[in-house]
């Protein structure tokens, strides 16, 4: 039983005609139930296909909603907590840089410590602006992809430089990913960047051990790390103060 109701038989009609009748119903039945299977295979492959492209480049980084624009970002020298900068660079020296290109909207830090066991940190932080209809926040998000593209294939680096990891990472801000590279064998370097509503974090982290020929790079997994662990105290700290 479907649970239709059967229509009752017309007075005055013949058999034949009701039989025909019949038949034409099935028919229209058959053909309606047709078209919607079609249109929900349909439906399916557009979602799927939707799905995949929204998915971005491969390990790309998934976002999240959350998070308000900012005018203004912090000094990036004392965004960082100084427990994980003596952390990741002890007794190294704090130095704002680009003091000439510091704004509102972009400051930058680094920690220095050079010997056979030198750590190179630095902090940067920048709140991206609207453009024309374009909004803060979603010309950050296409800043971020473009840097994500480029310090993964190692677009910008030099001849003695090669890019050994680099991956997606999820819970630093709305959309975060880390690369390591090695320079010639002896400096192991991570560069981690964070997105938070327009405001990009950026963290460079490297160094090495030893020196000449017994030089090692620093470690893939302590360069990258370090590196996310100075972004996540920054977004941290720009999340305590939305």
């Amino acid at each position: 039983m479907s649970g239709r109701r059967r229509a009752p038989r017309p007075a005055g009609r013949s058999r034949r005609v009701w039989a025909v009748a019949g038949a034409l119903a099935v028919v229209v039945a058959v053909c309606a139930a047709a078209a919607f299977a079609f249109l929900r295979t349909g439906d399916n492959v557009r979602h799927a296909a939707s799905s995949k492209q929204g998915g971005g480049p491969q390990n790309s980084p998934m976002s999240a909603p959350g998070g308000s624009e900012r005018d203004i970002v912090p000094d990036a020298c004392t965004a960082l907590s100084q427990q994980v900068a003596d952390q990741l660079a002890p007794s190294a020296e704090r130095t704002e840089m680009d003091q000439e290109n510091q704004s509102d909207q972009h400051s930058e830090c680094a920690w220095s410590l050079y010997g056979n066991s030198g750590r190179q940190l630095s902090v940067e932080l920048r709140a991206m602006s609207a453009q024309g209809k374009t909004s803060a926040t979603a010309v950050a998000t296409q800043t971020f992809g473009a840097e994500w593209e480029s310090d993964r294939t190692g677009k910008d680096l030099g001849d003695t430089v090669q890019v050994r990891d680099s991956r997606g990472v999820s819970g630093v801000g709305e959309q975060a990913y880390v690369v390591y590279t090695v320079d010639k064998g002896e400096v192991g370097a991570a560069v981690a960047n964070a997105r938070l509503a327009n405001v990009l974090v950026t963290v460079h982290y490297s160094g090495g051990d030893g020196q000449d020929s017994a030089a090692q790079p620093l470690p893939s997994s302590d360069a990258t790390n370090g590196a996310l662990s100075a972004a996540r105290d920054v977004i941290s700290k720009l999340q305590s103060q939305s």
